[in-house]
């Protein structure tokens, strides 16, 4: 039983080193941050056009 415990505990640890790993990875790499940020942003906006646009007309031309 004390064994599951230990397991446990070292699936975590392993988990945030990967993640840390991962993200020091990302911050120290400007252009990916950009690239992100960038992409993010535009995501970000199509997201808000699809929202703003009206409904579209009904096979008769009428919106409901």
């Amino acid at each position: 039983m004390k064994k599951i415990k230990l397991q446990q505990g070292q699936s975590m640890v392993e988990y945030v080193v990967i993640v840390g790993a991962i993200i020091a990875a990302l911050y120290s790499a400007d252009d990916v941050m950009e690239l992100m940020r960038d992409t993010m942003k535009g995501s970000q906006e199509g997201y808000s056009y699809a929202i703003s646009i009206s409904e579209l007309p009904d096979e008769n031309g009428a919106t409901p």
